[in-house]
């Protein structure tokens, strides 16, 4: 009876298991190159058609892989969330140091008074005051409101520019992983499971 394995000119083991074996290594670098090229803004048809896998096949990966989350991540930079919040600081203090100063004055000073002239004749007349008089209720100062949301966008921008963003680890990782391919391809493969399991940990 014939063994479903034989050998090759250098002694070596080829069958049917080598032959799954070598089809799982180009199915993990189809999958991989996949990844690279949804992450760089390709559409599922035209990974398809580089790859020579089904959009079908494609779609899975993406759905399984999480890489439309990670694509948006690389969307939103850092960089383009930290200028969006200096830009709201300064239009808040701009609103607030130019805006019209408004004074607590008394509500009852606000109205107008029914008098009677001295023929009877009923007519209205605003009361007069000095709104210097009285307190500044809303000024070229922030209120607490603003204060408040002022401090949260402070927060957020340190935060920002402190910690690494998700889209962050997945351009080192690209990179990292490109540059270690060149050298190296099976190393480049280990690589790369390790760099999904720190991405999918930020996921959470």
């Amino acid at each position: 009876m014939f063994s479903r394995f034989t050998t090759n000119l250098k002694g070596e083991f080829s069958g049917p298991f080598l032959l799954q074996k070598g089809m799982a290594n180009d199915i993990g670098k189809d999958k991989e190159w996949a990844k690279s090229l949804f992450l760089d803004g390709l559409t599922r048809k035209e990974i398809a058609q580089k790859t020579g896998r089904t959009e079908k096949t494609i779609g899975k990966w993406v759905t399984d892989g999480g890489w439309e989350k990670m694509r948006q991540s690389l969307l939103v930079t850092k960089d383009n969330q930290i200028n969006a919040l200096y830009a709201q600081l300064e239009t808040m203090n701009e609103e607030i140091k130019t805006r019209p100063i408004i004074h607590d004055v008394p509500s009852h000073l606000l109205k107008p008074v029914k008098l009677k002239d001295a023929e009877g004749n009923e007519f209205l007349e605003w009361p007069a005051y000095n709104a210097k008089d009285y307190p500044v209720k809303i000024g070229n100062f922030p209120t607490s409101k603003e204060a408040d949301i002022i401090s949260k966008i402070t927060v957020s921008i340190n935060r920002l520019e402190t910690e690494t963003s998700l889209g962050e680890y997945i351009e080192v990782s690209k990179q990292l992983i490109q540059f270690v391919r060149k050298q190296d391809v099976e190393f480049a493969g280990m690589l790369t499971k390790y760099c999904d399991a720190l991405i999918n940990e930020q996921l959470k």
